[in-house]
């Protein structure tokens, strides 16, 4: 099975510089990820871990918010997006699969762990070992 980051090397950069951009998104895994259509565009709320105040990330298009969300999900924090939405969304449902995928057996394996700062510590270290 393909990691987080096999993925984004083999098919983010990979791409020259010119036909992607850097985006920094100041805190790694957010809280309360939600994707919303507003009238300029599309955003991402969320929430900083263990903080209630709601913050926004904007985006040009609903595959650019998706794979965003993704990747911020995943704990990246230095994300180069593709300038082409249709790249976005032809690779969209790999990259959607493969974070289900880790999910799947993740939560599988964190059934019997029963404290939630230690099930969130172990996220985090798996999420920094597929994402390297």
């Amino acid at each position: 099975m393909k990691t987080i980051g096999e993925f984004y090397r083999e098919k983010i950069l990979s791409l020259p510089e010119n036909r992607r951009t850097m985006r920094e998104i100041p805190y790694s895994f957010l809280e309360n990820l939600e994707i919303k259509k507003e009238l300029f565009g599309w955003k991402i709320f969320y929430t900083r871990p263990g903080r209630k105040t709601l913050e926004i990330i904007e985006c040009r298009s609903e595959e650019e918010a998706k794979y965003l969300g993704i990747l911020v999900d995943s704990g990246m924090t230095e994300i180069y997006i593709p300038n082409d939405d249709e790249y976005i969304k032809n690779i969209l449902p790999e990259l959607e699969r493969i974070k289900t995928k880790i999910e799947e057996i993740l939560n599988h394996y964190m059934q019997t762990i029963l404290d939630r700062k230690i099930r969130e510590q172990l996220k985090y270290a798996v999420f920094m070992e597929i994402t390297k």
